[in-house]
């Protein structure tokens, strides 16, 4: 990316890096409220912060190795003429914990907006112009929308399936997807669905027409069958950084997130029934679980959504 600073004469100041990131859930970019910070792999101590420009577009400056690099002319006997990228990773949270972290890896430096390559097939197309923010657990619902909550369990460890993917369909298109954070924990929120068609029924004969009338209940009597997929793989907890005050956690990798194999929701505790389809009741939040065995004395784990990363139960 080029910005420039004009006194008498053109200085041209290139940033080897611009991303823009996107609202899952509205499809609006998100240019405000996001930590951004690129650093060497490895060292965190090299960390260059991120700032929003006008357009939205979060730039990078002065990204180690990379100084004398920006006092090119940006033109594209420049670009075509550029020594080697060097790899970098780009760290992602956000200030008013409406998405959820994560860090990708980058080749910089990258002319105009970073393209982002999703592992997963989108409808329509991602041009790839924008990297994809998914909700966190804790994020408020817009008015007017659906959501699922579900906390999602690892039935072969007994731990949190940190980092699923949990994905809603209606009508066989993509509502919803999003990630469970570190403790299993996922929130879809997405448009209701539209209202389910009715018959027509035909108002009684009289000397004035009168139009077909549908017939059905009000829209907040409306319920749509939801198909759930989802993706788990127990994804490793990234390694640990060094730090000044010790070693510090690492974000989660998108890409590996993205990445995981097809999983299994179960609808019981006691993993004999697959959860594939829920109901969804207008303005009502849905919260997904297993349920607990009947024999289970005291139950165990009530509250929570059952996953294995195999299509057959363990």
């Amino acid at each position: 990316m080029n910005g420039t600073h004009s006194t008498r004469d053109s200085l041209t100041i290139v940033a080897p890096l611009g991303l823009r990131f996107r609202d899952e859930v509205t499809g609006n970019f998100v240019g405000d409220g996001l930590s951004v910070s690129l650093y060497v792999p490895g060292q965190p101590a090299t960390r260059v912060r991120a700032s929003a420009n006008l357009s939205g577009i979060y730039v990078i400056h002065h990204a180690p190795g990379l100084r004398a690099f920006e006092h090119g002319h940006g033109d594209d006997q420049f670009w075509n003429n550029l020594p080697p990228t060097k790899s970098f990773i780009i760290a992602v949270t956000d200030l008013e914990r409406r998405f959820q972290p994560f860090q990708i890896n980058a080749q910089l430096p990258v002319r105009g907006v970073f393209n982002w390559s999703s592992p997963l097939a989108t409808s329509p197309p991602d041009d790839g112009s924008s990297i994809p923010l998914y909700s966190s657990p804790v994020r408020n619902v817009p008015a007017g929308m659906a959501s699922l909550r579900a906390d999602l369990w690892d039935a072969v460890t007994g731990a949190p399936a940190s980092w699923a993917v949990l994905e809603a369909y209606s009508n066989n298109q993509l509502a919803a997807r999003s990630i469970a954070d570190d403790q299993g924990r996922v929130a879809l929120i997405f448009p209701h669905p539209a209202p389910r068609p009715f018959a027509v029924s035909s108002p009684p004969s009289s000397p004035i027409s009168s139009p077909p009338q549908f017939t059905g209940p009000p829209l907040t009597q409306q319920v749509w069958p939801i198909d759930l997929r989802a993706r788990y793989g127990a994804i490793e907890p990234p390694p640990l950084l060094p730090g000044e005050a010790g070693p510090e956690p690492q974000l989660p990798d998108l890409r590996a997130m993205l990445s995981q194999p097809v999983a299994t929701l179960w609808a019981d505790n006691e993993l004999t029934e697959t959860l594939n389809t829920v109901s969804l009741n207008y303005g009502r939040e849905l919260i997904l679980k297993s349920r607990p065995a009947i024999s289970q004395s005291p139950p165990t784990r009530q509250s929570v959504l059952f996953i294995t990363p195999a299509v057959s139960p363990p």
